[in-house]
């Protein structure tokens, strides 16, 4: 008789941060939005202890925020914010870039470029959700190839905003290319291939640089 491994679940506070964490990244919770604690244990189905747990959570990452008067909200965003994070992240990456161009073996440059084509595919049908996703699972295979733990980890502590900004590039940018980010990734990849370190982190810290430049464009005609 066939059996499997019963999945293990999340715990209702993991839901209720995993839920939220995606809505404020995805930009369906919209900066500055006000969260009610009932309205929202109302959709989660949850009680308000785990809830407020994973709205804690939220806080420490800078995706939620609270007022003087006790009420929750989304995080407004800025051009300053998105100015300081992306420049942490570019000198992070470029670092994490650069260790992964030494240490990628053949099986990871594989992954590396099944999630190109893909991004080909989504960026020849101009979807852009799609390239966005496909973009950030190769910088998240780019990490796991370093070894350097501390970027690693304050790079982490930086992936929720880093999201949301990317997000709000390529949804909210009319001019937005998905080929060119495209492009950018695969002359990233082809640096690491040839396991040439200083071009893998150049390559990566101009396409950062790029990204930020399109956020802050955005940022002007939205705010």
């Amino acid at each position: 008789m066939h059996s499997s491994n019963p999945v293990r679940r999340q715990s209702a506070s993991d839901y209720a941060y995993n839920e939220i964490r995606k809505k404020i990244i995805e930009l369906e919770y919209s900066p500055s939005e006000q969260l009610v604690e009932d309205n929202l244990a109302q959709d989660l189905a949850i009680s308000r202890t785990p809830l407020r747990q994973a709205l804690y959570r939220l806080e420490l990452e800078g995706l939620v925020s609270k007022q003087p008067n006790g009420r929750l909200r989304v995080c407004p965003i800025s051009p300053e914010e998105a100015k300081e994070v992306f420049k942490v992240r570019e000198a992070l990456e470029g670092l994490l870039t650069a260790e992964a161009a030494q240490l990628a073996t053949t099986e990871q440059l594989h992954q590396l470029e099944d999630r190109l084509e893909l991004m080909k595919m989504a960026a020849a049908k101009d979807r852009h959700t799609d390239t966005v996703k496909y973009g950030s699972d190769f910088h998240s295979i780019l990490h796991s190839i370093s070894a350097n733990a501390t970027a690693k980890r304050f790079l982490e502590q930086l992936e929720s905003r880093i999201e949301r900004y990317r997000r709000i590039s390529g949804y909210k940018n009319p001019h937005y290319k998905s080929s060119v980010s495209f492009n950018e990734h695969v002359e990233i990849f082809n640096a690491v291939k040839e396991k040439n370190s200083c071009l893998a982190e150049a390559a990566m810290r101009s396409h950062i640089r790029r990204s930020l430049h399109s956020i802050e464009e955005t940022l002007k005609h939205l705010y």
